[in-house]
Formats: C-alpha cells, structure tokens, sequence
C-alpha cells in the first residue's frame, strides 16, 4: 500500500459560513469555490479550504441523521477525519486486511478503516483520479 499525502482533514463545524469566516480572519484561509457544497445524501453542505497540497473540509450537518450529526451531537465541533490519499484504493483496502485492520469496503472511491484499527482515528483512504 502507498500512501501518496495527506489528501485533507475533515472538521465538523455547527455554522459552516461563521467557521469559515474564522479561519478567513485568523489565517487568511479562503475557501475553494470549485470544491464543495451541499451533500444531500450525506445530510451534509461543506467546503474546501486549501492548504498547501491539502485541504481543510468545514463539515456542517444538515439534519439530526448520519455520522456528522452524530459525531456533533456526541463530540460536539472538531476534527471529524483524516483523510489519505492512495495510489490503489482496491489494494490499500486488502492490503490492510490482510495485517488485520477492519476496513470498509471501497465505495465511490473511498474506504474507512476502522477506528478500532486506528487509535480511534476516523481514517478515510481515497484515490483521486
């Protein structure tokens, strides 16, 4: 498995616009206009901030249903995810399997790797392109 970089950092956010105009402030971050919006089958809206080669994604649910109204209802505002990037997101998935992580399977060019597998990190392998 080869990990290529970092691809971004999922940060759930209760008001994305008020978080958005806080790291605009603070940092000078400027959201990508090109990346990003509303995720209906999610129950999500979000948007990219560029980093140097990677992204911040600001993560607002939209409703009281999946896992970022469930992470924000539990966890409250935070770091939600950190996502990599994978040359060979099928062999990134075996190859994890067969050292014994619990991996999810592959789906619209992404996978999870287990928490339990991670230190409790929400791990997210994605191959762009």
């Amino acid at each position: 498995m080869k990990v290529k970089r970092i691809d971004h950092i999922g940060i759930v956010v209760k008001d994305l616009a008020t978080a958005l105009g806080t790291f605009e402030h603070n940092f000078g971050f400027t959201p990508d206009s090109a990346k990003g919006g509303e995720v209906a089958a999610l129950g999500i809206k979000n948007a990219f901030v560029p980093v140097g080669a990677s992204d911040l994604e600001f993560i607002q649910p939209l409703g009281e249903e999946g896992p970022v109204a469930g992470f924000a209802k539990e966890r409250g505002e935070g770091m939600f995810m950190l996502s990599v990037e994978v040359d060979d997101l099928a062999a990134a998935v075996e190859s994890l399997r067969a050292r014994g992580a619990r991996v999810g399977n592959p789906n619209g060019g992404v996978a999870f790797v287990s928490m339990k597998s991670t230190h409790g990190v929400n791990l997210q392998l994605i191959q762009r392109g």
